[in-house]
């Protein structure tokens, strides 16, 4: 992922452009600093989108939703009652409970996880 875009990193990268374009007129020292500033690595890869379907937190949360409805809609259920085929003997409604709220919790620590790591904006 690399490293994360810190007040450090940017106003380092903002000195350098700064001291790079001195002499120049003021329209094209901005224009060039901003250029400088966009193409540092750590800023270029902050600034640049990713599609939604890679952010971690909305992954996170639609997989939540996904595990509700199929709990909702019994699937869970037909697999704790497939499982009675090998043996097994459980309740399918307290398992598929408990199967879903598992599923969820580890759903919401992978949410959690993107937005905490998040350093670039959805695009």
């Amino acid at each position: 992922m690399g490293a994360p875009l810190t007040k450090t990193v940017l106003a380092a990268a903002v000195e350098d452009a700064l001291r790079s374009t001195e002499g120049l007129p003021m329209p094209e020292r901005l224009a060039r600093a901003k250029a400088s500033v966009l193409a540092e690595p750590t800023v270029a890869r902050a600034t640049t989108p990713i599609s939604r379907f890679r952010s971690e937190t909305l992954q996170g949360v639609a997989g939540i939703g996904a595990a509700q409805l199929l709990n909702a809609f019994g699937v869970t259920k037909t697999l704790v009652i497939a499982a009675g085929w090998f043996g097994r003997s459980w309740n399918p409604d307290e398992v598929s409970t408990v199967l879903t709220t598992v599923v969820s919790l580890a759903l919401a620590a992978w949410a959690w996880y993107g937005r905490e790591t998040a350093s670039r904006p959805l695009g």
